[in-house]
């Protein structure tokens, strides 16, 4: 398949994909409350309901250039498929394992987003991605601090939850080359719904009125920042700029101290200095070549 064109404001794309994590870091908070006493099947569900009830707001008050319609339908509901197989795997992972273990594995999407653009675009990174994914991801490593890592059920969970996202992320980057941002988290928040009622009469749980509450603090927060994701890809490579999505780690740890009076150690703060010079270097050559032409 041809390598997406999109565009190559590295900078823009690093900003609007750090906003992303700060909202996606958000609705992980708010989630983390619902989780609690709802079953995943009943979460995802009711998180999907609300972000298509939004999405329909904001597409009937502002609607995308060109409406809703497209001829990418298929593609849509391929990023669907992938997003949600990684919210279930992920929810499963974080009722079964430990959080932290689940969090670093799950985190491992931004390693598999080169490989997946290698086997599927034939598109090779750079050696700075590369490099800046595996230092982000120590830093990761040092900020979230896991125990011994097996491989249950709940850890293969989270390695195909970060697969999924992974996945999803090329196909975002696929899209983004013709589907605009609001259109893109439309047909994801529809096909998204669906899917999650498969399952209904089989895990069917009404929520109480503060889970609901809390369930829409997760849609309005996964909704914002998934629409800076989609646009953090449509305005520069996704292999260049995906690696800054490890901020959502960071962003977590200074939720937990402020929220929660979680120390944030020293280590912590090294992993957070190694997740941004990662993530910057992650972007090094191309900026290097943008100054040189």
């Amino acid at each position: 398949m041809a390598i997406p064109k999109t565009g190559n404001d590295i900078a823009l794309g690093t900003f609007y994909m750090i906003l992303a994590a700060l909202l996606l870091a958000l609705g992980a908070t708010s989630a983390r409350f619902a989780a609690s006493d709802l079953n995943v099947f009943t979460l995802v569900f009711w998180s999907n309901l609300w972000m298509f009830a939004l999405m329909c707001a904001w597409v009937w008050f502002n609607p995308p250039a060109g409406g809703i319609a497209t001829r990418r339908l298929a593609q849509h509901f391929l990023r669907s498929v992938f997003t949600y197989a990684a919210l279930v795997t992920y929810f499963y992972a974080l009722a079964r394992i430990p959080f932290a273990n689940a969090v670093i594995l799950q985190s491992m999407g931004p390693l598999f987003v080169p490989i997946l653009a290698l086997v599927i675009y034939r598109r090779l990174s750079d050696r700075y991605v590369w490099l800046g994914v595996l230092i982000s991801f120590a830093g990761v490593a040092m900020i979230i601090q896991p125990g011994q890592l097996g491989m249950s059920a709940g850890d293969a969970a989270a390695v195909l939850a970060a697969l999924g996202g992974a996945a999803a992320a090329l196909v975002i980057w696929s899209l983004s080359t013709t589907e605009p941002p609001v259109r893109q988290m439309f047909y994801f928040s529809f096909f998204a719904l669906l899917l999650s009622a498969v399952p209904l009469p089989w895990t069917w749980h009404w929520p109480s009125t503060t889970q609901l509450m809390q369930i829409a603090f997760v849609a309005a927060f996964t909704i914002i920042g998934q629409y800076f994701y989609a646009k953090a890809f449509s305005t520069a490579p996704a292999d260049k700029v995906n690696t800054w999505s490890y901020m959502t780690i960071v962003f977590a740890a200074v939720i937990g101290f402020v929220a929660w009076n979680e120390p944030i150690l020293a280590i912590t703060a090294g992993g957070a200095v190694l997740v941004v010079g990662g993530a910057h270097l992650a972007t090094r050559e191309r900026r290097v070549a943008r100054a040189a032409s």
